[in-house]
Formats: C-alpha cells, structure tokens, sequence
C-alpha cells in the first residue's frame, strides 16, 4: 500500500484474527479438510486467535503486558465458539504440532478451565494480522462498567463503529515489530510482551470489541474523571495511522498537562502556616536555594543591629537613628541621655540559628506569637536578664499578642537568638572568630517566596518545558548506568542517549512520583525537593492520609476541560472528536477549529493556556 493510500475500513462480516506468522494458513485450512470435513475454517483460527490473546495479560499494578506461555480457557468459552466437540479442533492442532499438551484442570477455576499454549516452534514468535470473511456477521456487543457510562456518554461512544475506522495494519504490525526488536524475541524478552499487547488491542479495536468506563461519584448525578475508551488503549503508534470515514485522524496533544493542572491546583492549597514555617525553617533545602546561611559579624549584631533591619524593611528608613552609644538603663534601650521607647506592632521574623556556634552557647528560642488572640496590636519592649539574654516583654506579661493558624500579610514570625554569656559594651571584646549565623526573613517575604515558586512552576508548564527543567537533575541523580536499565525497563527498548528518550523517561518518573506514595520515588523527590522546597511541602502535606487526593482532583479537572467542555463542544458541533485523556483526535479538516476550541477552555478558565502541538 503506498503511503497516500486510504486504506479500508472492515465490513460488518468481516472479522480479523491474530495468528502466528509461523503458520501457513493456507496449508492449515487445506490438513483440516483432510483431517475431519466437520471442522469449520472460521472456527479454527478463531480458536488459534483466541489462544494468542488469551496468553498476553495485562498488568494494572505495572501498567504493561506480559506474555505467558499458556493462557486459561474456560470449557465453557470453547462450546459458545467452537460447538460441543470443541475437543475435534484442539485434538487437530495438536496434531499438526500447533499446540502444546494443555495444562491439567485448575481446581481455582469454577468449572472446567484449562491451560492452551503454542508448541515451541510457534510459541512467542512474530504474529500476522488475518483478514477473513465468515458466512454469518460477527457483531460484539459494547462493555460499560456501569450503567450511568451508558446511560450518559452515549455523544462519545456512539462514534465507535468498526466501519468507519481503518489502518493499514500490516504497516502498523511492521513498525510495533521494528521498535521492539530487529530478529525473533525470545520468550523471555519483555520487548514481546509489549509487541503482543499492543496487536491484541489492535486485533479488538478493528473488531469492533468495544469497552467504554467512566467512574461515578456517589455525590455527582454524573460519571467524572476520565474516560476510558477503545482509543485509549491504544498503541500511539498505532493511533498515528488511524483513518476515520475516510479521513486520516490527527491527535491534538495539551503539552505538560497535568503538571499544569498541578500548578493551576497549587494556587489553591498554598497557605502560609505555623507548621510551614517551622518546617521549612529546618529545611536544608530551602535555606540552601534561598541563601539564607548570611555570615554577621560579631554577636553582639542582634544587640545593635536586628532592629535596625525591623525599621529598614517596615518603613525604609532607619527610624529612630542609629545611636552613636547605646547602652542598657533599667532594661530598657536608651540613647544618649534618653530613652526611646520603640513601639512595633508585632516582631519582625527571624530565622536564626548557629552552626560552628551551637556547641559554645546555650540557645534559647522565644516564639514570635503568643497564645492569646484578643490584642492585635501592643507595644513591644525588651529587657535584659541578669545573665545577659534579651527576651520581649511579652514573656514577661501574658495577653501581648494574637496568634492564629493562618498568618495574615502583615503579621509576623520571629524567633529571637539569644545567647548565655555575660554582658559587654564593644565588639572588640568579643573573639572575632566567633561569628553568628542568621536567617532573617518574614512571613510576607516567605509568601513572596511562595507565590515565586508556584509563579516559576506555572511559567514552565505553560511554555512546555516543565519535563526538560528535571532532566539533567534526574539523570545526573541517578548516574548513566542505572539510567539507562530504568528507561530500558520502562519502554522495552534500546537507550541510545536521544533528547527524547530523556525526556520521556523524566516525564515517566516525574508523573510517577506525583501520583505515589510520599514514601515512593524517594530519589525523584529529593530533586524536586531541591529545586521547588515550598512546593514539596504544599504536595507531601496534601497527599498524606491519601495520596490519590491531588491525582483524582487533577484527572476530574482534566476531563472536565477535555471530555465535557471541549469534545461536547466540537461534538455539538458535528466535528468527530475522540479522546485520549490530555488529548483530542480529530480529522486533519478540524486541526484549527480543535485547537481554538481547546486555547479557548483554558484561558477562560485560568487567564492562560499551555502549548498545544500535533502530537
């Protein structure tokens, strides 16, 4: 078939059966003649068939397929296909070498089940897609998982008709043969696994085997979240080829979209609380891309200077100046001759803490908020103690400030370091070798750094590059050689060190770690970690108790975009539009109306829209 050729669609009789390319199909219909004149061609390879697709099981735990050397078959599944002497067509196989002695009876199936595999010669070899035309049509009926998928996602699935689609699927089984190997695979090889998976879905698919699921809330009068169709399981490369009523189907691909979704998500959840803070005040993560690790002088810094940072920050000036001699008089901050009484509607926050320091001094941490929530604004002194530490007044008198769980924008944090060591009047006293380290920071710059990470997040989904920002990370993390078995593992192919191998295996790892365990991915976690430490805490915290809880929330989003606004839409609009999760497959003649359908949904409902490219 040359490439310009619209291949055909199947007629209604028209059935195709997967067979082993190591069968001469020709020869075996004419032994068969011969053998018994009672055996039915039709019913032979439909037997045949149903052994290569009763061998290959799908894994939902791993989300790939394994091949086997036996598959089970119900005796009662042979009668509905091949008659009462369903025995006649296994013992002629069997004979002509085609299939293996079956298994004994399996006392773990109800009723007569057994074991049906291929003798070595045909076991796990190259399969041939066969067409054939029986003297009575063959229609398979449609699975729904429930009744509300029928009932109500009837706009979708009435645009399956086997009909109507064609592929030519020589060319398709020619290019599933060349990606996963070059020579016959071995039965051990996972690459066959993932060839013989992807032609049982194909063989169906053409078929007309046809199973639509979509999941219901109890709550919801509709089903939600994603919609798995026939299209879905598809190989992509076998959904590239595919023609509908004549017409070459072309995939619409929202690029990085639920990493976009994730950030549209994050917008929501992030909050500024006591725990936040705490925790990431003794992250080492966010300290280090923050820089927070600044090197003061002399310790008697927080004694002259730390409020000056309170007045520069609060009013941009120093306010009042900076005394040239300031002195302790009866507890209280005084400048040459009087006393300035400073009044500061809450501490300014400090994240202080000593690393070469911690060993020689004994550090005391006095939180910023006290427990009561009556007084919103009070005057803020501080005293010194007899053994030279400042503490607020507020210790000393209850009732001073107002603590809530959510910190507003002008509130702050602060947590004062002080030290046990007896009173000076000059930093010369002091070993110049003893040096303070401080964090200064304040619940308004913290949500500035928040709202920055998400902002930083967003932008890289939007321009499609959220993948590429974790690649080297990723890899460099996890060295060449582990690389390389990981994507091997993944895509049961070769890794030659391509761009888009990399980027396929970090979009792999990157979706996994979100949607697992917080206990899961542990490696893929530290990086991102690393380069987003708000955002890391934002996602654990929400996962923990059930870590499906943003997965669900983004695959019901994503559809509601996809599914119900954009395919409802198109659909209402007589443009066919399948779906495949973050996608839409439409024909070439619908590219650009599809495409502002979908530009359209996300700018309405987030102000932007990711990159959207034919896939």
């Amino acid at each position: 078939m040359t490439e310009n050729t619209i291949p055909r669609a199947l007629s209604q009789n028209e059935i195709i059966f997967l067979i082993p390319a190591t069968i001469n199909v020709e020869e075996l219909i004419n032994s068969a003649t011969s053998y018994n004149k009672k055996i039915d061609t039709n019913k032979l390879l439909s037997f045949i068939s149903l052994v290569v697709t009763k061998t290959v099981k799908y894994n939902f735990d791993k989300s790939k397929y394994t091949s086997h050397k036996k598959g089970n078959i119900h005796s009662g599944e042979l009668k509905k296909l091949l008659g009462n002497d369903y025995t006649t067509y296994y013992g002629f196989l069997y004979d002509e070498k085609i299939l293996s002695t079956r298994s004994p009876y399996s006392i773990d199936k109800k009723g007569e089940t057994f074991g049906y595999g291929f003798t070595s010669f045909h076991l796990f070899k190259r399969l041939n897609l066969v067409v054939f035309n029986p003297t009575k049509s063959v229609k398979f009926d449609n699975y729904f998982n429930n009744s509300y998928t029928k009932k109500c996602e009837e706009t979708f699935y009435n645009l399956f008709d086997k009909t109507k689609f064609s592929i030519d699927f020589k060319l398709a089984e020619n290019i599933l043969f060349s990606k996963y190997f070059d020579n016959i695979p071995h039965n051990s090889d996972k690459k066959y696994s993932a060839y013989h998976g992807s032609l049982k879905q194909l063989k169906k698919f053409l078929n007309g085997e046809y199973s639509f699921t979509r999941k219901k809330k109890y709550y919801e009068r509709k089903p939600s979240g994603r919609f798995y169709s026939p299209m879905t399981n598809l190989n992509k490369n076998i959904r590239n080829l595919l023609y509908y009523e004549g017409e070459k189907l072309q995939q619409l691909d929202v690029k990085n979209m639920f990493p976009y979704l994730l950030s549209q998500h994050l917008i929501k959840i992030a909050n500024i609380n006591q725990k936040r803070i705490e925790r990431l005040k003794n992250c080492l993560d966010f300290k280090t891309k923050y820089e927070l690790n600044i090197s003061y002088t002399t310790k008697d810094y927080l004694y002259t200077n730390w409020i000056e940072k309170y007045f520069v920050e609060k009013y941009g000036m120093l306010f009042p100046q900076k005394p040239t001699g300031s002195f302790i008089t009866g507890g209280y901050l005084s400048k040459q001759g009087y006393s300035e009484y400073f009044s500061l509607d809450k501490p300014k926050s400090l994240f202080q803490y000593s690393y070469s320091h911690s060993h020689q001094f004994n550090k005391k941490f006095h939180p910023s908020v006290q427990q009561d929530s009556q007084v919103t604004n009070h005057s803020q002194r501080f005293h010194k103690t007899t053994k030279g530490n400042w503490i607020p007044k507020s210790n000393l008198y209850s009732n001073s400030y107002s603590k809530s769980k959510d910190l507003n924008d002008n509130s702050n944090l602060a947590t004062l370091y002080t030290e046990s060591f007896k009173s000076f009047t000059s930093a010369e006293e002091i070993n110049s070798k003893e040096k303070l380290y401080s964090n200064y920071i304040s619940t308004k710059t913290f949500k500035s750094l928040m709202d920055k990470e998400v902002t930083n997040f967003n932008t890289l989904t939007i321009k499609g590059i959220i993948y590429d920002h974790f690649i080297d990370p990723f890899k460099n993390n996890t060295g060449l050689s582990k690389w390389t078995l990981k994507y091997e593992e993944e895509f049961n192919e070769d890794y030659n060190g391509l761009y888009k191998q990399d980027r396929a295996l970090t979009k792999k790892l990157f979706i996994s770690m979100l949607y697992a365990r917080n206990n899961h991915y542990i490696e893929e976690q530290k990086v991102f970690k690393s380069l987003f430490p708000i955002l890391y805490d934002l996602i654990r915290e929400e996962k923990k108790g059930d870590h499906t809880i943003i997965t669900n929330e983004l695959f019901d989003l994503e559809a509601d975009i996809i599914v119900d606004t954009v395919a409802r839409g198109l659909i209402k609009q007589k443009i066919k539009t399948f779906t495949i999760h973050d996608c839409i497959a439409v024909q070439e003649k619908n590219i650009d109306i599809s495409k502002l359908k979908l530009e359209e949904a996300f700018i309405s409902r987030f102000g932007n829209c990711p990159k959207i490219e034919l896939e």
